[in-house]
């Protein structure tokens, strides 16, 4: 049943929030920011599961992909980063733009 009902509200960035990617199965939310930062969280218990650092500016989209095994995120910093969601650790930086 759709109450319209905030359920949760997921605190932890300390600039705007500039994207949010949800899981295809569900289970969690990821978030990109202006404080440069992605963070993964729980949908049940929304918690802040693994905060990723790398981009050197603001984050400006995430994703993740079909398997959901890979975030992406991309940023003014003019990469594209790949990210092990299991890991946190930077997987492969594209750039070219």
């Amino acid at each position: 049943m759709n109450t319209g009902k905030c359920l949760k509200i997921l605190q932890g960035h300390t600039d705007i929030i500039t994207s949010v990617a949800i899981s295809p199965d569900n289970k969690i939310i990821v978030s990109g920011s202006d404080d440069k930062t992605i963070k993964l969280w729980d949908i049940k218990t929304g918690e802040c599961l693994k905060t990723l650092q790398a981009h050197n500016s603001v984050v400006r989209s995430v994703a993740i992909s079909p398997d959901c095994k890979i975030i992406v995120s991309g940023s003014h910093d003019q990469t594209i980063r790949l990210w092990d969601i299991n890991t946190g650790k930077c997987l492969k930086i594209l750039q070219g733009h």
